[in-house]
């Protein structure tokens, strides 16, 4: 019997007259990169502010995460075996995070909501132009736009505004659309002075989050990212 060659297409994505050329998608027969491959392929993507986010150059998919702390999440989810579906992302500028999301999980469903008031929105169409998203514009906590988003949810990442009572907010209005058993992404956990930093406190001692991990860059730029994982009861 003849073998047959399947040969992957890989995107180009050009952002002015720089190109960012991907990997091809490790989602193939299950497996799962190692957190080294994960970690490049990040790097490889581009940064919107080096002393900010690290990386290896700013420009490309203006992602707005430390590639180590976001390629730990990627790799405690993925190791999870959980299938992402559905995702939700909150605070999106670029579209970088939903970008790096869809090459590693592939969810039939993005729904991204901002207020388009990040510079670097004008980046998103671009950077997220072959990938099929929902797309909300406006303040995720308006009662109608909170009611236009309808669950189920496997993966909500909160990326808005780091205030308690905002992301408080958020997570009362859109982790109860996650299924049971989903995941929850907080990030800017690990400056003591801003809410979210609190948030994830108490949300370690409550009983509808299970705490899977939490990973601050111990060199370079930190921000911090916290995964939470829904209970199944």
């Amino acid at each position: 019997m003849k073998e047959e060659k399947v040969v992957e297409k890989k995107v180009k994505i050009f952002i002015g007259d720089k190109e960012v050329i991907p990997v091809d998608s490790f989602k193939i027969q299950g497996y799962v990169p190692t957190i080294e491959e994960i970690e490049q392929f990040i790097l490889d993507s581009g940064s919107d502010d080096l002393p900010t986010f690290g990386g290896s150059f700013c420009g490309g998919i203006y992602l707005q995460q430390v590639p180590s702390e976001f390629a730990s999440c990627i790799k405690a989810i993925l190791d999870s075996g959980v299938e992402i579906s559905s995702y939700l992302e909150i605070g999106v500028a670029a579209g970088g995070t939903a970008f790096i999301i869809n090459h590693f999980f592939h969810p039939t469903r993005i729904v991204l909501i901002d207020d388009n008031q990040h510079p670097k929105t004008k980046y998103r169409k671009e950077i997220l132009g072959d990938i099929s998203t929902e797309q909300i514009v406006g303040n995720s906590h308006i009662q109608t736009i909170i009611d236009s988003v309808t669950a189920p949810f496997d993966l909500v990442f909160l990326d808005g505004d780091t205030g308690y009572d905002s992301t408080m907010a958020d997570i009362a209005n859109y982790a109860s659309k996650l299924v049971k058993g989903g995941f929850l992404v907080l990030h800017d956990t690990a400056n003591k002075g801003q809410g979210v930093y609190q948030v994830v406190q108490e949300l370690s001692k409550g009983q509808k989050f299970a705490l899977v991990g939490e990973w601050i860059a111990s060199t370079g730029p930190s921000c911090g990212i916290a995964l939470f994982r829904k209970e199944m009861e």
